[in-house]
């Protein structure tokens, strides 16, 4: 867990010395699509609202957002944690439980559509006290589940069928293949809206490139999350862009379609648990 934190710390030293991360959104794309920016992620966070576009939200009611921790049942002890005590080190296995819920509706002038949220972390650390203030404590994450869904409810005459929004990903370090200081950890991971009918891809996004405040281009040692990109079969209908907290949508999409790319733009970017393992 040390190499990952310690790459997010050499990731944002790169980016507080720019002025602008660009994501590289494909030509193809772009040029038919439209890119709208997303106002009200930061400051007041009281009665919150965001817009972008035609797009924008009623006031977030956000439930408790509760953390829980507590020591796992100790096991058997073995030669290794009687060594440890000998020098007055302690090692435990912590679960931290974290949950976050929250509500709006979206409104594009014409339609609106409810959107009921809930995400959910559970971590597994390995933590080693060494009782020494120049040695310091010692954690290691041992598993990570994420998971964020979201039910899409179109307020239409007509009885559409509800949207689904499912996010996950699942960090085990028995499977983890990175072994170098600038390896990503190996992640399972999954994500899609659907009404049962049809299905809309939720892919994560992940750059190196950057731009730097003299105009030039630039990497950071790893590629670091900045959005998701929304997929209708094999083409991308919108992107989500959260470093430059940016929507783009697909020109020739129906306004029912639009209306559910904002609702899960929206959705995605209210989240309030860091999914810090991407």
């Amino acid at each position: 867990m040390k190499r990952i934190l310690l790459l997010y710390i050499v990731c944002f030293a790169a980016v507080s010395s720019c002025t602008t991360v660009k994501l590289a959104v494909p030509e193809q794309f772009s040029a038919q699509a439209t890119s709208m920016h997303v106002k009200g992620l930061n400051g007041w966070m009281l009665k919150q609202k965001l817009s972008f576009g035609n797009y924008q939200t009623s006031p977030v009611k956000r439930g408790w957002n509760t953390i829980a921790s507590g020591p796992d049942r100790p096991s058997s002890v073995n030669t290794e944690d009687r060594l440890l005590k000998v020098f007055n080190v302690d090692k435990s296995n912590i679960t931290v439980n974290q949950k976050n819920k929250y509500q709006f509706s979206v409104y594009d002038g014409n339609q609106v559509a409810e959107i009921f949220c809930l995400e959910k972390l559970t971590r597994e650390e390995l933590v080693i006290k060494t009782n020494n203030r120049w040695l310091g404590d010692w954690y290691d994450t041992k598993n990570y589940q994420y998971s964020f869904s979201a039910a899409i409810l179109p307020m239409k005459v007509k009885d559409d069928a509800p949207w689904q929004l499912v996010l996950y990903n699942n960090y085990d370090k028995s499977k983890d293949t990175a072994h170098h200081i600038f390896d990503l950890p190996y992640l399972e991971e999954e994500g899609y809206v659907t009404n049962g009918t049809e299905t809309i891809r939720i892919k994560p996004l992940r750059i190196q490139k950057f731009t730097k405040k003299d105009g030039n281009e630039a990497k950071f040692p790893v590629r670091m999350m900045s959005g998701y990109e929304l997929r209708i079969d094999d083409g991308v209908v919108g992107i989500i862009d959260t470093f430059g907290n940016n929507v783009w949508m697909y020109n020739e999409l129906d306004s029912d379609t639009k209306l559910l790319l904002a609702s899960v733009s929206a959705a995605l970017m209210l989240r309030k648990i860091q999914d810090t393992m991407h």
